[in-house]
């Protein structure tokens, strides 16, 4: 990928997929100790079926014909986030946001 400031870009090893999938439990996780009922339910329609069919090898590593592309853009995505600058927050009376 020539400019990294477009698109979204891929994990560089597998070590680094792995580890963007164990992104998704973590917010997973978090969800539930949240106790937000609704961030709960949206987890358990988006996310966790996806999640249930992850198979790991004796070896602890992810099985990774087992991650679909579901789960794969959303790993992907949950560590791409990280880089992206935080939101400025626009004031409604304001006419030119910049």
């Amino acid at each position: 990928m020539k400019n990294k400031r477009q698109g979204m870009p891929p994990p560089s090893s597998r070590k680094e997929f792995e580890h963007n999938v164990n992104l998704i439990l973590e917010d997973v996780k978090r969800a539930f100790d949240s106790g937000d009922e609704q961030l709960i339910q949206n987890k358990l329609w988006a996310t966790i079926p996806h999640l249930k069919r992850v198979v790991y090898l004796p070896n602890g590593r992810i099985d990774l014909s087992t991650v679909n592309e579901m789960l794969r853009n959303q790993a992907n995505m949950m560590d791409w986030m990280k880089h992206m600058p935080p939101p400025k927050m626009i004031k409604e009376n304001d006419e030119n946001p910049k």
